[in-house]
This record gives structure tokens, sequence and C-alpha cells, in this order.
């Protein structure tokens, strides 16, 4: 949100302080064992996968990984078999923040990893052994989740990564906000990676870049992605996914406007996807005209000029947050509903912080509002694609189903 009015929140919970200073200690206890943050996935491909860790010193880094592979079952008074770890990938440069590209991997397979760091003295640092998948082929199903503005409060986005990490998506796009300061380097841990860590140490993560990110430095260091890293796009399955950093100058001409036009027209893929994090269509209470005493504009200005490129591109859904609550509208054509021809906008912003609220009077433009804590799954499958979002309390309130 802007102005940081949800930096201080008068009604935080006793749970909350006390889950952030458990994760603090934790922190501290793990600083003992040189890995602070990590490992957890970015940028994966048919062929490759990006991992990345943090070291409290600078050392090396190192991936040992393996193809998972069938192996018999241990036997009396044998040692119980590992997890295949016969590929190794390393960089001698000393570095506290990691990032390693695995590559000539196979497509739609498990591979077990475990990553390494020895430190100028010596000393080993080692992760314990996790697995990942590389992208799936053209014509297999998949799923996805998306959620977003999870800052300020780690312990709902944990409990809320963990519902999500239990329907074992293939990847996450996070539509930006993933901490209150992005300046603050701190908080890349305490209110993302940390909590966040089982679900990102087994399934990538993209993320459209906040305002609350702040364009910091940390934002760059601890994320791994296509191009620019704040706008890219990529593939997956029978997909194409453009992610925008629309805290940028979007006016037609302008250098990330062009991009977006090209990227999207460029695109043959059956479905595409838009994330970023202000919503082109929102009816929240008060950030585009205060509604308790005048009108709302119910768009946010920053990314008005984009609504035309998807609709002359095709874009199936758009993908934002900046609101803490969940928004579904209708399909949205040429300034109205169009059921057949119209994009639909979707804010997933209900990541973990403060909830805000909707205008007292329904937009029209409305389909499924929810004040509440969330995510979404995405399923895909050739031409059919369903949406479930889930509330914190694993209370399906959305479904939505597309034919094509």
């Amino acid at each position: 949100m802007n102005k940081y009015k949800h930096l201080i929140n008068s009604k935080i919970s006793a749970l909350s302080v006390v889950f952030l200073c458990a994760f603090q200690s934790t922190l501290f206890a793990v600083e003992g064992t040189g890995i602070i943050a990590g490992p957890y996935l970015q940028h994966v491909t048919q062929t490759s996968m990006v991992i990345m860790w943090e070291t409290n010193v600078a050392a090396t880094s190192t991936v040992k990984f393996g193809k998972a592979r069938f192996v018999p079952a241990p036997g009396r008074n044998k040692p119980e078999p590992k997890a295949p770890l016969d590929r190794v990938v390393s960089l001698d440069k000393m570095i506290n923040i990691h990032e390693v590209r695995l590559e000539n991997l196979e497509a739609q397979t498990d591979y077990f990893y475990q990553v390494l760091s020895v430190s100028k003295d010596g000393k080993i640092l080692e992760s314990d052994v996790f697995i990942f998948q590389t992208a799936v082929r053209e014509d297999s199903p998949f799923a996805y989740v998306v959620m977003g503005d999870n800052r300020t409060y780690p312990d709902r986005f944990k409990k809320l990564t963990d519902m999500a990490y239990a329907e074992r998506p293939n990847f996450v796009i996070n539509v930006g906000d993933v901490v209150s300061d992005g300046k603050v380097k701190e908080q890349w841990i305490t209110e993302y990676l940390a909590p966040a860590a089982e679900l990102m140490h087994r399934v990538p993560t993209y993320v459209s870049i906040g305002n609350h990110e702040r364009d910091a430095k940390w934002y760059y260091r601890y994320v791994s992605y296509p191009g620019n890293e704040n706008y890219y796009s990529f593939d997956y399955g029978n997909a194409h996914f453009t992610i925008v950093d629309s805290n940028k100058d979007l006016s037609p001409g302008s250098k990330e406007y062009e991009w977006i036009k090209a990227d999207l027209a460029s695109s043959k893929a059956k479905w595409k996807f838009v994330a970023h994090h202000h919503p082109p269509y929102s009816s929240d209470s008060d950030d585009y005209g205060n509604t308790a005493y005048s009108l709302s504009t119910r768009m946010a200005p920053e990314v008005k000029s984009l609504i035309p490129l998807y609709e002359q591109h095709g874009v199936d859904i758009v993908w934002c947050g900046h609101i803490h609550d969940y928004e579904r509208t209708w399909p949205i054509r040429g300034g109205k509903v169009d059921e057949k021809n119209g994009v639909i906008y979707i804010q997933a912003g209900g990541g973990g912080a403060g909830l805000e609220n909707f205008a007292p009077t329904r937009s029209w433009f409305t389909a499924k509002l929810l004040r509440y804590w969330q995510y979404c799954l995405v399923t895909i499958h050739d031409g059919t694609f369903r949406m479930m979002a889930y509330d914190i309390d694993g209370k399906m309130y959305d479904f939505l189903e597309l034919k094509k």
C-alpha cells in the first residue's frame, strides 16, 4: 500500500509478535551454522534450475545434485540408502549471497540437491538435502500458486505457504510487497525467506516487484530472474507469463511499455498471464479516492495504460496485489463486461499484511470479493484452466473455470 500505512499496525496480535521473535531467535541460531537463508529455488526451465542461499560469512558456492532414481529398499543391518548427489557445480568466488545455475537437466524430472559453502578458514557450511522438479513438457498438466502482500505478519504468511506447499505446485507467483521496507536487509529473511522456507526449498518463486521493495539493491541480490529481473517473462507448459514492474513509467512509448507490447505480441502460447503489483481494477475503499466522502476511480493509475495491450494481445488473466484482500472481476473489454473476449483481473493481496476494506457500494466489474488472508491455486491442462481460491482457514471461497 502507498504511504506505508500498514508499516505500524496498532492491532498487531500477540501471536505475530511471538512468531517474529521466534524467527529472529532462529536466525541467530542458524547463523552459528553459517547458512542464514535458503537454499531456495528461482528461475526454472525444462533444462535448468537456479538455486540461491545466503551465508553469514563470505564463502564458496557448491551445489551437489543428482537425478532421482529407483533404489533397492534397505535390508537388515544395511545402511539407509542416500539420495543420489553424483553431479557438482562449484563457484570459487568468496561471497555471501550465492547463486548457482544447474544446466543440462531433463524436462519434468525430479532432482535431489544439497548446497555447500566453504569459508576462508576452511569451515564447511552445508544444508540438508532437498528436491526439485524441472519444468514440465508443453503438453503436460501443471499447477501454480499466486499470493502477495505477505509483508508485516510472517506467521500468517508461513501458514499460507505451508498450505500452498501441501498442494505441491510447480511454481509460485508472488505479486509483490514481500517485505515492509526493501532497504532493510533483515526483513528479506524474517518477512519473506524464513516464513516461506519449506515451500521455497522445493518450489521456484517468481516475484512481481512491489512498491514496498523500494527498488532496493536487496531485491536484485535476493532474486534471479531473466532479463532485467524487475520485469521479465518466461514460458511454462503451454502458458506464457509476463511479469511487470508497475512502479516504473508505463506510459506508451516508455521502455517497459514497449517491452511488454513486444513480449505479448511475440508469444503464441495457448494461455497468457500477466502479473504486476498494482491493480487495474479495484474496489478498495480509499486508495483511489476515499469512498467515505468522495468518488473513487476504482483503478490504479500506474497500470491504466496497459489495459488496451492486454485486450489486444489476448491476455487471459492479470494477477495483481497492492490492496490487501481478494477481488476477481468479470471478463472486461473496452470498459465493460465481455464474457466472451474480456480479460479477467484477480487481486490476490491477502498474503499476510494487515487487511483493508472495500468501498461501501459494489463496483460494476466485481465478480467476487473476500476480505481475508488467502492464496490462489491454478491448474492447467491443455485448454482447461481452473482456479481455486482458499482462505487461511482452508475454505475454498472462489472457483473459476475457463475453456479454450
